[in-house]
């Protein structure tokens, strides 16, 4: 799977690629930015494997996010823009391609081909190289922070310190010492990042710490709820009602 992110000032030039790009089943969209400063931000935390980015977006521009980002080998590039003047200074800030919109099928499509193919290069030094150090399979390292942006500071949520996240929309609503974080990533995405030994999902809105649950309860009507320290009460979906059931002992009929 080819994780992509995309960044694009304009709603409709946003929702043009993303409908592109989820035709490849292998292509999974990861964020979407509307301003490089987001965008930066968010390759900087995800860390995918390709990053759409327009040339001009209001705070810092696609050549500036691409020049900026720490790890060139592990987040290529690809600018997609209207305009055909900036592809010199683009192949210089190492870009993987350069799109000219409007965008067609074609073009998405042989694209692709030489993303894959970098990345999949990429992917097999990795696996050799830690297989020589270690002589094992590369174990899955778990985040142990968030980070969220609160008036022009970053705020840093270590996971220990996390009570709940919800889905809102396209980001997560992380519920962390009695306030509520708003951090810039889907809740499908934030759930890879969090340590399954330590975070369980119990609906599709909502993922919860395992040692702040303090009590599981019924509905009148057959559903199921968990309670958080703090007093949160949610709800537990029908589907995931065995699984955190058995996280903590009961029943699930």
């Amino acid at each position: 799977m080819i994780r992509a992110l995309i960044a694009d000032d304009e709603e409709l030039s946003r929702r043009a690629l993303h409908q592109l790009l989820e035709r490849h089943a292998d292509v999974e969209i990861v964020a979407e930015c509307r301003d490089g400063v987001e965008a930066r931000e968010t390759i900087e935390l995800l860390v995918p494997d390709v990053a759409f980015l327009d040339i001009r977006m209001p705070l810092a521009s696609g050549l500036d996010v691409a020049r900026a980002r720490a790890n060139r080998v592990r987040t290529l590039v690809v600018f997609v823009t209207a305009f055909d003047t900036f592809a010199i200074p683009a192949f210089e800030a190492d870009a993987a391609d350069y799109l000219t919109k409007p965008l067609t099928e074609s073009r998405i499509d042989d694209m692709l081909e030489r993303v894959r193919d970098r990345v999949q290069t990429r992917r097999n030094a990795e696996r050799f190289a830690n297989q020589a150090a270690s002589g094992a399979t590369e174990r899955k390292a778990y985040t142990p922070r968030l980070v969220t942006r609160v008036g022009l500071a970053d705020v840093v949520i270590p996971v220990e310190t996390i009570d709940y996240v919800e889905a809102d929309d396209v980001y997560s609503a992380v519920v962390s010492r009695n306030k509520r974080h708003l951090v810039r990533m889907p809740l499908d995405v934030l759930e890879r990042e969090l340590d399954p030994s330590m975070f369980a999902r119990i609906h599709r809105s909502y993922i919860v710490r395992i040692d702040r649950v303090t009590g599981l309860h019924r509905t009148p009507r057959g559903g199921a709820q968990i309670v958080v320290a703090g007093g949160a009460v949610l709800p537990i979906s029908r589907r995931r009602r065995a699984r955190v059931a058995s996280l903590f002992g009961k029943p699930s009929g």
